[in-house]
């Protein structure tokens, strides 16, 4: 879990620093692109973004179009850092929520034992 809620800094980062990765490792020009750039754009194919999806996914160990927010929606970079941004806020924010009930939890599961 997260020990720290990411910045939106941080997710812009590993956002573009994802798909600058996934564009070398296909051998494709990297283009200077921001936030406004559409993801097709940038040189991705819709398998490349199913990458960068995964690539994502294994970074911040969410998935933001699980519950959250449609697939289709996501049209810029941006839209995939405004994802990740709002997943992983609400995540963190359940996390502290939760962290009475998990403690009570591990306490009883410790007299158990």
């Amino acid at each position: 879990m997260l020990t720290r809620k990411p910045t939106p800094v941080d997710i812009q980062q590993s956002v573009h620093r994802a798909i600058t990765d996934i564009l070398e490792r296909h051998g494709k020009q990297v283009e200077p692109f921001d936030n406004a750039d559409d993801l097709v754009s940038t040189g991705l194919t819709s398998l490349d973004l199913a990458a960068l999806v995964a690539v994502l996914e294994r970074t911040w160990k969410v998935d933001p179009f699980l519950e959250s927010v449609s697939i289709t929606d996501i049209r810029t970079v941006g839209d995939l850092c405004r994802a990740y941004q709002h997943i992983l806020q609400n995540e963190q924010e359940a996390h502290h929520s939760d962290a009475p009930l998990r403690q009570a939890y591990k306490r009883a599961s410790g007299r158990r034992k």
